[in-house]
């Protein structure tokens, strides 16, 4: 299932027009507020064995069938679905994009697109493990399991650390103006978001194919720009089998009669096909400053007659921004570079 939507306004921070192309660095700031939603449902079949040896750990946990008779350390068969997720309210992402756009054709490109949904934030793990096993009962500590096909117990077996999303190709529309200065444009940015997951020891990442929709109103100016950008987005993939198996993982058990300990188990077993899901809406507010362009000397993002102007008038002196090769005078040399990236 897949669902984007987004509502991007671009804001001048001045009254002056734009009469070229300009780049601009966009971040998304401390305004920013994404609301996330994120999983992994993983079947996992084998066994667990206490982790006791006669000679290594003769205290450890042992494992044994039924509630009455037997003896040794005997492994245990089980069932379960491991779902490590993250819930993340009012977290403050991190990220940006650059954005080019040109106010006589309308064209308009973004590159470089990030966001990591969590950001510096930490977000609020929960990890759920749903068992079923036979009746079985350990040593050290003691304690009855009741067989269970269905059980569902909270645990710190896995964790999801990261979900950041990176754009993976072109991006581009054109801007249409409205008559009342400003331009409506719509861009779709491909993008990867990658899911940092480990659980019960085994770590992987998985990689969501999908996309944003950008789209909004654009002001042109020679200062900066702001950019606010309502989200929501809902993805999901299948994860196929092919996980490495597990090999005596160690893990720990709640006690459930008498509940207040914990067993030692050594897992063995074997990851099955499975799904990873994202969901998320928010507010990303970005501000964007003008990148610095070669031969820009008032660093409006322009190199044109001001700037000429400024080269002209520190003319035969070192000085340290004009002087653009660097060999103590400010020359003819020094011009042809400006001339050479002349935007206007």
């Amino acid at each position: 299932m897949f669902r984007a939507t987004a509502i991007v306004t671009i804001l001048s921070a001045t009254s002056a027009s734009l009469a070229a192309e300009r780049a601009f660095d966009c971040e998304f700031n401390a305004s920013s507020v994404i609301n996330a939603d994120a999983g992994i449902s993983l079947p996992l079949v084998g066994s667990w064995i206490g982790d006791f040896d006669a000679t290594t750990n003769p205290t450890g946990t042992q494992t044994r069938p039924g509630i009455f008779g037997g003896s040794g350390n005997v492994a245990i068969p089980f069932a379960s679905v491991v779902n490590p997720a993250v819930v993340a309210d009012g977290a403050i992402p991190t990220g940006g994009f650059g954005l080019r756009y040109d106010d006589v054709t309308g064209v308009m490109t973004v590159d470089d697109f990030s966001l990591d949904l969590f950001g510096k934030d930490a977000a609020d793990l929960v990890t759920n493990l749903t068992l079923a096993y036979s009746t079985f009962r350990t040593l050290s500590p003691n304690s009855i399991y009741i067989g269970v096909n269905g059980l569902t117990i909270p645990l710190p077996i896995g964790e999801l650390s990261k979900i950041a999303a990176a754009q993976t190709g072109p991006a581009g529309g054109i801007a249409v103006p409205q008559g009342d200065g400003t331009s409506t444009f719509a861009i779709v940015v491909p993008c990867d978001f990658t899911l940092q997951a480990s659980v019960v020891g085994q770590s992987f990442d998985q990689v969501i194919p999908a996309a944003f929709v950008l789209a909004g109103r654009i002001e042109s100016t020679a200062g900066s720009v702001v950019i606010t950008t309502t989200v929501a987005f809902e993805q999901s993939i299948e994860i196929p089998v092919g996980l490495p198996a597990l090999e005596s993982q160690p893990f720990g058990l709640p006690t459930i009669l008498p509940p207040g300990s914990t067993a030692n188990l050594l897992i063995t077993g074997q990851f099955g096909a499975g799904s990873a899901s994202i969901a998320f809406d928010g507010t990303l507010v970005a501000i964007g400053s003008p990148q610095a362009v070669p031969g820009d000397m008032n660093a409006d993002g322009l190199v044109n007659g001001l700037d000429i102007g400024a080269l002209l008038r520190v003319w035969g002196q070192p000085h340290p921004v004009a002087d653009f090769n660097s060999d103590g005078t400010v020359d003819g040399r020094d011009l042809a570079y400006m001339l050479g990236h002349w935007t206007n």
